[in-house]
Parts: C-alpha cells; structure tokens; sequence
C-alpha cells in the first residue's frame, strides 16, 4: 500500500491510515499466532499418535497415558506466552517495517526481506528469555 500510495492517498481524505490499516493488521498477527500455535500442536499431537501406536505398535492407553505424564499445565502455559509474544513481536515489526519502507518495489523487497531477518532473531532472544524465566 505505501509502494502505490494507497496511504498517501488516505491521509489525504483525513482517513487515519494507522488506525484503518495498520492496528487490523497487528491486532490479526496478535490474534492468530495462538491459534496458529494450538492447531500445530494438535497436528503434532495427532502425528506423534500416528508414529507411535501405528507405526511403533505402542498401546493406545499407554501412549495417552504417557502423554499425561510428561506434559504439565507450565509446558502448555508457556507455549500460549511464547504465541503471545512471538505474535506481538512480529507483527509488530512486520507492520512497522511496511509502514517505513521506501515506496518503490525495490524498498518493498527489502523491507520484506528485513523484516524476516530482525523478526526471526527477535523470536530467538524472546524464546531463549522466557525459556530462561520460565525453568
């Protein structure tokens, strides 16, 4: 939108584009990161049943049971913080990048490209904290 001055052309006609666009767009990865993290664990969860009790022959009782066992309320309770944060982080930097960059489709490569490389470090220090604060 800033390459083909949409936002331009908003704040022209006294729309707020930050408000129109931008916080929608930051409240979505906000928002869909956890239900994005709670559907891969499920798909993870239904993939570990798979190899275990079909391809490995481990009892059914036995898999859930071990399940039960070895995940506690804190693994879970940090998974849904670490989707939290992770999505508050990146989107964050994702809407704030597009927002900045330089409007042409060269500054929007590299704007895209930006925005993974400081996006996938900033997760990698937020996991290492809370990892570290949560042990």
């Amino acid at each position: 939108m800033k390459a083909t001055d949409q936002l331009s052309a908003m704040e022209m006609m006294a729309v707020n584009p930050v408000r129109r666009v931008l916080v929608p767009r930051f409240l979505g990865g906000v928002i869909a990161m956890p239900f994005l993290a709670a559907i891969f664990s499920a798909i993870a969860m239904f993939g570990a049943h798979l190899i275990g009790v079909e391809l490995f022959q481990v009892d059914v009782g036995s898999f859930w049971q071990q399940i039960q066992l070895n995940v506690e309320s804190a693994d879970v309770n940090e998974g849904i913080l670490k989707s939290v944060v992770f999505g508050v982080a990146a989107s964050l930097i994702a809407v704030w990048e597009g927002y900045n960059t330089v409007p042409t489709a060269e500054g929007v490569g590299r704007a895209t490209t930006r925005t993974v490389v400081i996006t996938a470090i900033t997760i990698l220090v937020f996991d290492f904290m809370i990892t570290a604060a949560m042990i």
